[in-house]
């Protein structure tokens, strides 16, 4: 990315991951782009957590394969 980008995405990280607060924003686009931005975070997270949970399983699955042969 450029520098201009990673500005941007350290500025939009810092926005959305505070906790969730009631914001001021009178625009009502900015306010529904906030609100997609936690959502997809918090989405974001739950994927995160879930592929943590298969690679186990994946390398648990691996480790019992090599320990067979």
């Amino acid at each position: 990315m450029n520098r201009q980008a990673d500005r941007l995405c350290d500025a939009i990280d810092r926005l959305i991951m505070r906790p969730p607060r009631k914001t001021l924003v009178a625009d009502p686009e900015v306010r529904e782009l906030l609100h997609l931005a936690r959502l997809r975070r918090h989405a974001g997270r739950a994927m995160a957590a879930l592929g943590s949970k298969c690679g186990d399983d994946a390398w648990r699955r691996l480790e019992t394969t090599r320990q067979v042969r």
